[in-house]
């Protein structure tokens, strides 16, 4: 083993709701650099089976879900990429009452790099009723501009 690197600090799984069209992500932390990498090809492979031009992801998260600065880098990385393959919404659940307010600077700072409009939740059902909404108004207002471009 490289003595340079390390393990993944962390847990995630993933599965896509094409009915719903969410991607359902779980989480439990702390994080570090490897676990972006972990994150990216277990996540990544989800995110290949989305055949929907809009989707978001409900993020459960779990434990204490801290990292450190590179792997928020490396998280924006992740999050710009999703946004371009059609990510419209992310609903933020953390589960543990420890440190929210922390957790929620580390997740914002993930988040605000990008155009995606994102939430904290502390309930699911509610989580996964406001993403429903902001798929279905972005899928909305796409069907609205590919038939303007067609009326051109």
């Amino acid at each position: 083993m490289d003595k340079d690197r390390f393990s993944a600090h962390g847990e995630v799984h993933a599965h896509y709701q094409p009915t719903q069209k969410i991607l359902h992500i779980d989480l439990v932390g702390p994080f570090n650099l490897e676990f972006m990498q972990k994150y990216e090809r277990v996540v990544g492979a989800q995110r290949k089976t989305i055949d929907s031009p809009c989707w978001g992801s409900l993020v459960n998260v779990h434990g204490l879900a801290l990292a450190p600065m590179q792997a928020t880098n490396a998280g924006q990385e992740i999050v710009s990429k999703a946004v371009a393959l059609g990510l419209v919404a992310t609903a933020v659940v953390l589960h543990e009452a420890e440190g929210v307010e922390m957790q929620k600077k580390f997740w914002s700072r993930v988040y605000e790099s990008s155009t995606l409009a994102f939430e904290y939740f502390d309930d699911t059902t509610l989580a996964t009723q406001w993403l429903s909404e902001r798929v279905l108004a972005s899928v909305q207002a796409r069907s609205v501009d590919q038939l303007n471009s067609a009326k051109r």
